[in-house]
């Protein structure tokens, strides 16, 4: 009987990723036989593992937080996306190498574009400065938008980010987001605010959003965050996490 190929998404905290259950399914629907796990990896256990991913322990990997922009670092080559982002989101193995691959910024795209929205010409608030928000902001600045505004917890992530991407950072504070929000056009919530605790958002208490706003928060699990049901109710539109998270290598 042939052994079904073996993938795994990597990260720590990692019990809250959905992608075992939706690599399942997309395996029944393509007819593959596919083993997909979750493995908890801490920072420092990174590097073997991946050691043992090119000896063949796994087919394919998925990289989600804290480990995108090590694993970059730790790939054996890059696409020129991932490259460009300074981060990866997935491994494919390729004859005991390991090549590293960024397809957040795409998914961030289509999950938009399925609302009729585009970065191109937007006024772009970001929260976050790690892996997924250097996607988020790669994607912006390639595609154009009339202003990029970056703001992070740690105010030197988020100047670094910003001068990288062709940004301005801002404080996180309500005093400082709440002019950009009023003239934004897109809001991306990049940061793990929110994961597993609905009632958490990386907004500063006391912002106020517009109705002409659109409002995606990468965050996946829940779907349901608190910053997309305060978008709901100002008016504006919502795009969850879903879309951000559903392309990779091996099921485009």
């Amino acid at each position: 009987m042939t052994q079904p190929a073996r993938y795994a998404v990597v990260g720590d905290p990692v019990a809250h990723s959905a992608s075992p259950r939706l690599f399942a399914v997309l395996g029944r629907q393509l007819g593959l036989s596919l083993d997909y796990r979750a493995e908890r990896v801490t920072p420092g256990g990174l590097a073997e593992f991946l050691t043992r991913t090119r000896a063949g322990a796994y087919q394919g990997l998925s990289i989600t937080l804290p480990h995108k922009e090590a694993a970059l670092q730790l790939a054996d080559s890059a696409s020129q996306t991932a490259r460009a982002v300074g981060a990866a989101n997935c491994f494919v193995v390729q004859g005991g190498r390991l090549v590293a691959h960024n397809t957040d910024g795409v998914g961030l795209l289509k999950a938009l574009a399925a609302h009729g929205v585009t970065l191109s010409g937007a006024a772009i608030l970001l929260l976050g400065a790690g892996g997924a928000a250097r996607a988020a902001a790669q994607a912006a600045q390639a595609s154009a938008p009339r202003t990029l505004w970056v703001s992070n917890r740690t105010a030197e992530r988020a100047v670094l980010l910003a001068e990288a991407f062709g940004g301005q950072a801002v404080p996180l504070e309500r005093a400082a987001l709440q002019p950009l929000l009023d003239v934004a056009d897109v809001l991306i919530q990049a940061t793990a605010v929110g994961l597993g605790r609905p009632t958490e958002t990386a907004l500063p208490a006391g912002c106020v959003l517009h109705p002409r706003l659109t409002v995606l928060d990468m965050v996946y699990q829940p779907l349901e965050t608190a910053l997309l049901q305060a978008a709901r109710a100002a008016g504006a539109r919502s795009v969850d996490g879903r879309g951000c998270w559903s392309t990779k290598p091996w099921s485009s």
